[in-house]
């Protein structure tokens, strides 16, 4: 699944710097660029928290607040 929203991300970013705003369906190939990195960026922080869980109790800052 990183590879995939990795891919997703790499797409998006590809169709938004690639096409200028020349003809009327470039903006369409931008939007869903941006679509496609947004949603890739989505499913890795999905990822990242799923690999990452956070511990009750601890404060990664050490301040003692707890949440």
């Amino acid at each position: 699944m990183k590879i995939l929203s990795f891919i997703f991300i790499v797409a998006g970013a590809i169709l938004v710097f690639t096409f200028n705003n020349e003809e009327p369906w470039h903006m369409y190939l931008k939007i869903l660029g941006f679509v496609l990195m947004m949603y890739g960026l989505y499913r890795s922080t999905v990822l990242w928290v799923k690999d990452n869980p956070r511990e009750n109790g601890n404060d990664p800052e050490g301040n003692g607040q707890q949440q």
